[in-house]
């Protein structure tokens, strides 16, 4: 609004002083109102404080509680329950693909493990025998279960430290450089002969052979070594058996004389702890005898 275009001095001044008047009048209006309110804020204040304060100190204590919970949960291995078929955010050994099971892996499974199961064992490399299978769910080496515990492997009860150099063995085609120890070459060969996963089931005295490196490198050796072993044992049992008959193979033959022997033993007869031994070492290498029945 223009008062100058008010010609009249004395109306000008009229307007001039009621506009002053109303504008004072808003301005302190509006200051006592807020002064007003600051002063119930205030009061509001005074009279919820203690409620304020016990809900303060209530929720510290609950978050003290969660906190332990919380550190716990981050601390977790990876979780396992998550499907084989989610991409992973890191590329797997030997640019192996993921597997395509409907499944999921168990909840104890560690990181260095989960990396190395959903590895697709196409790609992992070598015959079924040389590694691990899966079948509903359960993992298998040769004809033997084995469990995973964590990042370990537990076969017939020993536990083997799963290692990346380890697993690699177990899944992988070829090792990575760098991998594996001394240490892990000894776990996989022992996992290998223990579960029986190098000879043909029909043909004890013949390995799964092939013309990978694997083979060559790893495999191989590990034959090489229980076929010596087998051979001095062999050796050994015969020079226990001197004197008392050459053993046959036939299997039937062999328990009708471990029959013989165990009846004349418990009549009393002495000295017959050799022979019995051998044949019972002749039936478990056949496999007509069982490991517990062997130690029986």
């Amino acid at each position: 609004m223009s008062f100058l275009k008010i010609k009249d001095p004395s109306k000008r001044d009229k307007l001039v002083a009621e506009y002053i008047k109303t504008k004072n009048k808003i301005q302190n209006d509006f200051r006592s109102e807020r002064l007003d309110e600051q002063s119930m804020y205030e009061d509001f204040g005074k009279i919820f404080k203690p409620i304020t304060e016990q809900q303060r100190k209530s929720s510290k204590k609950i978050v003290s509680k969660f906190t332990p919970v919380q550190e716990a949960i981050e601390n977790m291995p990876a979780q396992q329950a998550l499907p084989w078929d989610m991409p992973q955010p890191e590329a797997l050994p030997d640019a192996a693909a993921v597997a395509p099971a409907k499944h999921t892996l168990p909840i104890n499974i560690g990181r260095i493990a989960d990396k190395y199961l959903r590895a697709s064992h196409g790609k992992s490399g070598g015959h079924s025998y040389y590694g691990l299978k899966d079948k509903n769910g359960q993992f298998y080496i040769g004809k033997d279960l084995i469990e995973i515990d964590g990042n370990d492997l537990v076969l017939k009860g020993k536990r083997y430290r799963g290692t990346q150099g380890l697993w690699q063995l177990i899944r992988m085609k070829q090792p990575e450089p760098g991998f594996p120890t001394k240490e892990d070459v000894k776990n996989y060969g022992e996992i290998m002969v223990e579960a029986d996963a190098i000879r043909y089931p029909d043909n004890p005295d013949r390995p799964f052979k092939s013309k990978s490196s694997k083979w060559n490198n790893f495999i191989k050796p590990i034959w090489d070594e229980y076929e010596k072993k087998t051979k001095q044992k062999a050796n050994g049992q015969k020079k226990k058996t001197q004197g008392k008959g050459f053993l046959p193979s036939d299997p039937n033959a062999l328990c009708e004389r471990l029959e013989l022997l165990m009846v004349s033993k418990q009549a009393g007869n002495t000295g017959l702890r050799n022979e019995i031994a051998s044949i019972c070492d002749e039936l478990l290498r056949q496999k007509i005898l069982c490991r517990d029945a062997y130690k029986n």
